[in-house]
Order: structure tokens, then C-alpha cells, then sequence
């Protein structure tokens, strides 16, 4: 048996007794936060006492001493910022400390005390303090940094900034940078009033550069500037505005600049990348056109979409065959893509020895693209599961830091949030290796969604068993086959809604395994009997997978049986998928996919779809291709699919 396998089965956790006295004292730290809250201090020392070496002691101090700033001793706090001012929970509490003795006036402490810190005022108070204390050593250099910021910074800064600009280091140059940095972020009103501190003769310059800002369309109509630098940044800077609000006019205006102005090249590239960008988002007729004009050199994942969805929606192979020539990305995110459809356009040109040699190329990559072209060429998948070598000692380093133990206790109290930050934190100062080793400790406790991340943040994609974990098995196969579902495909899902956490809450508000909406929640659970639901239910496993599934039968119906479909109804909203099914031709899957207007979308179907066929081996079944579960998209008018007969592509060149 290997190792992950002797881990996830237990065999490799705590000794008994250890594994018992750390029960024991979790249920001591449960206690003592609760004594905490409910303010029965005498409770709460008793047993925190007792708990001085359980991994979380510092936890209980923090909760001690966070709403208590004002009146502790300065003993109590630098005692505890000296012994865990390295822990994540330490850092909110050094930043109000820091606060209490900005406010006190005590500088000297607040030097002691101070960390790198992102707080603008924080770091405004330690150039405060160093002037208070005389430390004057690097201080100007360190105020100009910070002066050098496309927002306006706060009030406690003004004193050190003061001498900064008796010292002579604020001159035109440096003046311009950071107006520079202030309308790169749209403020005006900052770029303005630095505009005073030019010389006279330079002041001209911003005028004209917040008139471009302001009225990009009007300002760079037969623009006659001198071609200096300051004149090139001010012209690009109104480009950007400009090509954001009208592809025709911006495109008329920069073939007039990029041939009266030495841009350099690769600005000049960047403005033909967004214009072509602009173009293409917008369906302007210009599209081919800026899309041509984009230089090889500059094309990105980005570019190389544009192209793709212009060429495919014009059905313009020609088109597609010319922008693939020459060589192969060599970035990741690209070459695949670009493998794929060049061989696509080489098999469309009639040239088939050409395109099954370049579908064979891209088939070695094990992802979306590489499938379809396995699929195409008739070659089975290469799933290259290399599983993590059998490292007892290592697995012992890991589990054992005290970032670790502290996560895995925070993770066993339902602390989750908390947890997290601590892993993150562990992870900080780990090589890739260590962090593999890591994913294998968390996979042991059943914290999935961490080992997931983990994988991912070491860059290490060759362990299918860590990366596609297989959790909560029991609910997805009983309402995946209650709801006739792919049971693969509902793994893949789930594996790319939520990475299998089962509180996971999304900014826009979806909850749990399946991110499930609050409203899509309601009227699923009305649609299948579940009664007295509520919301806060979708962050349980046994809530939200069976509204989930259901929801996701609802779409599989709806667009009938087309999975590709039902995917992107289930992440952008079923209503989003009608308009993009073409009113009167039948489109092949994989170019609908690649037409899919919203890059998230497009991705998550894509990654849904290879995902699935992971799952298939995972879950030891036969793998099913790529391509299996992928049906041509039919129009909407019937009637006219029917009289032409569309039909679903041949996925094999054979």
C-alpha cells in the first residue's frame, strides 16, 4: 500500500496518546473561548493556563488581548508580539497596537514595535516617528517611495513630505512620475495639483494632458505636438481612453499617430493589441483588419482567442490557417490552443498528414485541448499520473511545524477561516517539494480543498490521486444517479465550483459544494419538496448536493441533453446560453466553446469537460473521451436544422 493510501486510511496519524491529550485539550480550548466571550475571566484563566503548550495557547491570549489594547500593560503586548508576532492572527493585532501608540504619541515604542506594513497611515506614522526620534538615516529616500503613489496619501505623511520637498529630491522628473502614476489610476485631481510643482514652462504639458483625459475624441484631432517623450506618454495615455469608446475613431487616429510620432515598439504594440481587442469584443467591422495588424511577437492567450472566435464566427479558415503559421508558443496557457487549432485548420485545408502529426503534438498535453486532439487522432489519453514518492520522513517534517499543527487544530475546531490562514502561512516559507508533502498531510486529514490549492500553488499537476480527490462520494453517486447524471461529470463540477469546501461562499454570493445561488436555492428546493429550506442550508453537504444535481438536471433538460450547454447554463445562467445558440446553423462543439463570449465561462467549460474525463479514471471506470460528451450545438429554428441536417462532427480522423 503506498503511502497516500496508508495516510488517507489513518495509519500514519498521531500516536494514541498524543492524538488523546490533543482531544482533550481541544475540548479545553472550546471551553476557555467560551468562558472568554461570555466574560468569565476567572474560567478562562483557569484553563488557559492549562493549555500553555497546546498549539493554539496564542490564540486564546490574541482573543484575550485584542478588545483589551487600551488598558494592557505594554509588557503584556510586547511579551506576546515577541513570542508569536511571527503567527497570522498577530498581524491585525501589532496593526491596532501600532495604532494605540501612534495616538499615544509614543514613538520610540512604535519604531520598536513596527513591521513592513501595507497601511498607507501606518507607514506615514513610522516616517512620523523617525522624525520625532531623529533616526533620519534613508528617511527621505523612504518618503519619496512612498510619495511616489498614484493616490493622494494620508495626513500624517504631510510632515515628512514637507521636508522632502525642502530637500530638493522632488524635482520635475520625479514630479512627472508620479503624475504619471496618478493618471494611469483616473486622478485627476492629484495629477492637478502636482502640476503646480512644475516649472512654468513645463505646466503647458499637463493642461494638454488632462484636455486628452478629458476629451480624448476632440484632443487628438489633428494633433500637432512636438514628438518628446512627455508628448508620446500624453498621446498614449488618450489612446487608451479613446479606443475604449470608439473603435472606429481610435483606429483613424492612431494610423495618423504611429506614423507622426517614434513610439517605442513595444508600446506601440500594446496599443495595436487593444484596439484589436477593443475591435473584436465589440464585433466591428475592423476586426480582421486590427487583428492582422498585431504583431507575431506580441500575440497572447488573448490575441490568440480573439483571432480564434473572429475567424470561427466568420467560418474563415483561411483566415485562421494564416494566423497559425510560424512557430509554436512556447507559453503554456497558449500552446495548446494554438496546437489544436492549428491542426483544425490544417484538417478543414485537406492537408491530413500535416494536422494528425500536429493533433499527435498537442494530444501529449493533458488537458482540454490535448484530449480533443487525442480524440481527433484516434490516440488514447496519456493521463500521466506520476504519484508523489513514499517520504515518511518528510511527511513527519511537515506535519510536525507548529504553523502546521496549529492548522490542523484550527481545522478540527471548525475554525476554518482561520485554519486557512495559517496553512497559507506554513506555505510561505516552503519549496515546492515541501509543499507536496504538505498536500499529502492535509489529504490525510480530509482537507481537500487544500491539498487542491496546494498542488496548484507548487506547481506540481502530476498526481491525479491528490489533485482529483474523490470526497462526499456517497451523496454525489446516489443523486447523481437519482437525477440520471454523468456521476464523472458531477465530480468535475463540484471539483471546479468549490474545490470540495463545503462552506465555500463566492463574492457574488453562491454557497457551498455546487455554489449554489440563494435564489436558485429557493426555487430548486421548491421544485423538488424540500421544505423550510433556507439559505445558510447550502453550505452542508447534504443541502446543497441534492438542490445542486437538481439544478443541474434542470439544465441538462432544458437544453436537451447537451452537456456543453448545461455547463455553461450552470456558471453563467441558462438565459446567457440561449443567446449564444445560433438562430439557423448547427455549430461543431468544440468551435461553439471556443466562441463563448465570457472568458470565465469558456474556461470552465472547457476545464469541466477534461475534468470529467480525470474523474471517469478516478472513479475506475472506462474513461470516456472528451469528445463523447461533447454534441454538436443545434440552432434554435428547428426547422432549419432539420433541412440542412446538422450534424454532429466525426471526433476521430479515421
Amino acid at each position: 500500500m503506498c503511502l497516500l493510501a496508508l495516510l488517507l486510511a489513518g495509519a500514519r496519524a498521531p500516536a494514541a496518546t498524543d492524538d488523546d491529550a490533543l482531544a482533550e485539550q481541544r475540548a479545553q480550548f472550546r471551553e476557555a473561548r467560551r468562558s472568554l466571550q461570555a466574560g468569565n475571566l476567572k474560567t478562562y484563566r483557569m484553563i488557559a493556563d492549562q493549555l500553555v503548550d497546546y498549539p493554539l495557547y496564542p490564540y486564546l491570549l490574541h482573543d484575550f488581548y485584542r478588545p483589551r489594547l487600551a488598558t494592557l500593560k505594554e509588557e503584556e503586548i510586547g511579551d506576546f508580539l515577541s513570542r508569536y508576532g511571527d503567527l497570522p492572527m498577530a498581524d491585525e493585532l501589532r496593526r491596532a497596537w501600532l495604532r494605540v501608540l501612534a495616538q499615544r504619541s509614543h514613538w520610540e515604542k512604535y519604531l520598536e514595535y513596527y513591521t513592513p506594513q501595507r497601511d498607507a497611515t501606518l507607514q506615514c506614522w513610522q516616517l512620523l516617528a523617525r522624525i520625532r526620534t531623529g533616526r533620519d538615516a534613508f528617511l527621505l529616500e523612504d518618503a519619496r517611495t512612498l510619495w511616489l503613489s498614484g493616490e493622494s496619501q494620508p495626513a500624517q505623511c504631510d510632515p515628512a513630505f514637507e521636508r522632502l520637498y525642502q530637500s530638493g529630491l522632488v524635482t520635475a522628473e520625479v514630479v512627472w512620475q508620479r503624475i504619471g502614476l496618478a493618471m494611469q489610476k483616473g486622478n485627476t485631481g492629484l495629477a492637478d495639483v502636482l502640476g503646480r510643482r512644475l516649472p512654468a514652462e513645463e505646466r503647458v504639458w499637463m493642461t494638454r494632458w488632462l484636455a486628452v483625459h478629458n476629451n480624448p475624441g476632440k484632443s487628438l484631432r489633428d494633433v500637432h505636438f512636438e514628438d518628446t517623450p512627455i508628448a508620446r506618454t500624453i498621446l498614449l495615455h488618450g489612446m487608451r481612453r479613446l479606443v475604449r469608446q470608439s473603435v472606429d475613431q481610435s483606429a483613424a487616429r492612431w494610423h495618423e499617430l504611429r506614423e507622426a510620432y517614434a513610439f517605442p515598439p513595444a508600446e506601440r504594440a500594446a496599443i495595436d493589441r487593444m484596439l484589436a481587442l477593443r475591435a473584436a469584443s465589440t464585433r466591428s467591422p475592423k476586426t480582421r483588419e486590427l487583428l492582422d495588424a498585431v504583431d507575431n511577437a506580441f500575440v497572447d492567450e488573448d490575441i490568440l482567442q480573439a483571432r480564434l472566435r473572429s475567424a470561427l464566427a466568420d467560418h474563415d479558415w483561411d483566415a485562421l490557417l494564416r494566423w497559425t503559421e510560424g512557430a509554436v508558443p512556447t507559453d503554456e496557457a497558449t500552446r495548446g490552443q494554438w496546437l489544436y487549432w492549428r491542426a483544425r485548420t490544417l484538417e478543414v485545408a485537406g492537408r491530413s498528414e500535416e494536422a494528425r502529426a500536429t493533433f499527435t503534438i498537442a494530444a501529449k498535453e493533458r488537458n482540454y485541448y490535448g484530449f480533443l486532439a487525442a480524440d481527433r487522432a484516434a490516440i488514447p489519453y496519456d493521463l500521466n499520473h506520476n504519484p508523489l514518492p513514499e517520504d515518511l520522513e518528510g511527511w513527519q517534517q511537515i506535519s510536525g511545524l507548529p504553523a502546521v499543527r496549529r492548522a490542523r487544530e484550527l481545522y478540527l475546531l471548525g475554525m476554518t477561516q482561520s485554519a486557512r490562514r495559517e496553512w497559507h502561512h506554513a506555505l510561505n516559507s516552503m519549496t515546492s517539494y515541501q509543499m507536496q508533502i504538505a498536500a499529502m498531510v492535509a489529504a490525510g486529514w480530509g482537507w481537500h480543498d487544500r491539498v487542491i490549492l496546494t498542488m496548484g500553488q507548487a506547481g506540481a499537476y502530476d498526481d491525479l490521486i491528490l489533485r482529483f480527490p474523490t470526497p462526499y462520494e456517497e451523496e454525489l453517486r446516489r443523486y447523481a444517479d437519482k437525477r440520471a447524471l454523468d456521476l464523472a461529470w458531477v465530480f468535475a463540477l463540484v471539483r471546479a465550483e468549490s474545490a470540495f469546501m463545503e462552506d465555500a461562499r463566492s463574492p457574488a454570493g453562491a454557497l457551498g459544494l455546487m455554489q449554489v445561488m440563494p435564489m436558485t436555492g429557493r426555487e430548486t428546493a421548491r421544485s423538488i419538496g424540500l421544505r423550510a429550506f433556507v439559505p445558510e442550508q447550502l453550505t452542508r453537504a447534504d443541502v446543497n448536493v441534492p438542490i445542486g444535481t437538481a439544478y443541474l438536471k434542470q439544465m441538462l433538460d432544458r437544453f436537451d441533453g447537451n452537456m456543453i450547454l448545461a455547463t455553461a447554463a450552470y456558471n453563467a445562467g441558462p438565459g446567457n446560453v440561449s443567446r449564444w445558440i445560433p438562430r439557423a446553423d448547427c455549430v461543431e462543439p468544440d468551435v461553439w466553446v471556443e466562441q463563448i463570449p465570457i472568458t470565465e465561462t469558456r474556461k470552465y467549460v472547457q476545464r469541466i469537460l477534461y475534468y470529467s474525463s480525470i474523474y471517469d479514471w478516478r472513479l475506475r471506470r472506462e474513461v470516456r473521451p472528451v469528445g463523447q460528451r461533447m454534441a454538436a450545438v443545434q440552432p434554435a429554428r428547428k426547422d432549419v436544422a432539420a433541412n440542412r441536417g446538422c450534424m454532429a462532427p466525426t471526433i476521430s480522423m479515421n
